[in-house]
């Protein structure tokens, strides 16, 4: 009897607890409380806590706008729902109840409109993406203003080796002369001498555009073939050496190249303005009183 009335306590602080939600904003009568606003909410300064219940209003808009459409009868965004709704919603042996309470069965009447609202606002926007069909003159359009993003300069794949003094340098190249263009080894070299903050990753650089390049230091990597490495080079770090792990050219794009990537592209940029624009004329329209001071 007492663990119970115990438990009926817990529950009914919890419950006080909920009804305590601070109002945030009214929107067309609604109102927006820190229930569905992050849990530090309060530690915010004013101007952060403006821009966070900005956000949720249009979350509001957003979710409303959807659950007063059809995709709410559609049976995969049910099924989906019901599934987030009831992931783990089953309580395990001896789980206390304040752990409940934060599953499904414990959400706020607000937490769950949210919910609901937002992933139906999610299914319309994929149901956008799904109808849209471009024609292939805007495409081409879109891929000409963005052909940078599709074509891939010339880079180089390296790694370095960076020492203070010439002689360590020397000893260095004279381990990986035997090497024939062994990667492995010269990774091990680096981890083990290297001063570089790439050391612990065998002095990994990645890919560097050849244009990026510094051109004192390119006219000893551009020559090389995929396995080579340069002589040391004096630099402001000390002394490099640079492997060569790979040389990778060029690619000037066509639209037929890219036509594939350029149609999601240009598919999931004009649904997102889609979003925006709705919410933006929704926000427009709607009767807004921010309580947040």
């Amino acid at each position: 009897m007492k663990k119970l009335l115990s438990t009926l306590t817990l529950f009914l602080l919890l419950q006080v607890s909920a009804q305590a939600a601070e109002v945030l904003a009214i929107v067309n009568g609604y109102k927006i409380t820190t229930d569905v606003a992050p849990k530090n909410f309060n530690d915010f300064d004013r101007l952060k806590k403006h821009k966070i219940v900005d956000r949720l209003i249009e979350k509001y808009l957003a979710a409303n706008y959807a659950l007063n459409t059809d995709i709410v009868n559609d049976p995969k965004y049910q099924k989906v729902l019901n599934h987030v709704l009831h992931l783990s919603s089953k309580p395990k042996k001896n789980e206390m109840l304040v752990s409940t309470l934060k599953k499904p069965s414990g959400y706020t009447d607000e937490q769950l409109f949210s919910k609901k609202g937002l992933l139906a606002f999610d299914f319309l926007l994929e149901e956008k993406v799904n109808s849209m069909k471009p024609d292939e003159k805007a495409l081409q359009e879109y891929y000409k203003r963005n052909k940078f993003k599709y074509d891939t300069p010339a880079m180089v794949e390296l790694a370095t080796i960076v020492v203070d003094s010439k002689e360590e340098a020397k000893k260095i190249t004279e381990e990986l002369e035997d090497s024939k263009g062994n990667y492995k080894l010269f990774s091990s070299l680096a981890k083990k001498y290297s001063k570089a903050p790439d050391a612990m990753s065998g002095g990994y650089m990645g890919k560097i555009p050849v244009s990026d390049l510094n051109e004192e230091i390119g006219k000893y990597i551009l020559p090389l073939k995929r396995g080579e490495y340069t002589k040391p080079i004096k630099t402001v770090f000390g002394y490099q050496i640079y492997y060569v792990i790979n040389q990778i050219p060029a690619v000037n794009t066509t639209f037929d190249m890219v036509k594939e990537r350029v149609e999601d592209e240009f598919i999931r940029k004009e649904a997102k303005k889609w979003a925006f624009d709705t919410i933006h004329q929704l926000k427009k329209s709607a009767k807004i009183e921010i309580k947040v001071k």
